[in-house]
């Protein structure tokens, strides 16, 4: 689905929603963006370190889901 469509989609949803729960969703929305600018900068840190592992297993694990999906 490309951006437009997600955008119009989106702009419908909210649309019939109130002024106390568009605050609501945007307060989560910048909670959820804090978390993820912390878990990012903590990535890069330990990738920094050399201290970043990613175990095979789960590579492979996605590796053969991507493969199953795009067949």
């Amino acid at each position: 689905m490309d951006e437009k469509k997600i955008r119009k989609l989106i702009e419908e949803r909210l649309s019939g929603l109130d002024e106390k729960e568009l605050k609501k969703i945007k307060k989560y929305l910048e909670e959820e963006k804090a978390l993820r600018r912390e878990r990012i900068e903590k990535l890069k840190e330990l990738i920094e370190k050399g201290e970043y592992n990613v175990p095979p297993e789960k590579v492979a694990e996605k590796i053969l889901q991507f493969l199953k999906k795009n067949r």
